[in-house]
């Protein structure tokens, strides 16, 4: 029996490409990286489906977080912050 692992061909139910896919998508992937998975998954195309849908998405969210608000939304909700005072919510745990 061989120790080698390798992808059971489907998509979100193989230990193996999940942990390819996280591995490689961990903080800032390389073309290298993803290059790599590629190549490992290359008999399975749903999981390489599954990694592109996953790139795009880090992509998607790469962007969005470097769009900032506007000044005038930045301001009002710095103003709105200093004006509440913590001693006036009433937090529970639920």
């Amino acid at each position: 029996m061989s120790s080698e692992r390798h992808c059971l061909g489907i998509p979100n139910q193989c230990d193996y490409s999940r942990e390819l896919i996280t591995r490689a998508l961990d903080g800032q992937p390389t073309l290298e990286s993803i290059s790599h998975v590629r190549v490992e998954l290359a008999d399975c195309i749903a999981c390489v489906q599954v990694l592109d849908v996953e790139v795009r998405f880090k992509m998607a969210m790469g962007q969005a977080c470097r769009e900032s608000a506007p000044a005038s939304l930045q301001i009002r909700i710095t103003e709105t912050l200093q004006r509440v005072v913590l001693d006036d919510l009433d937090i529970q745990d639920f």
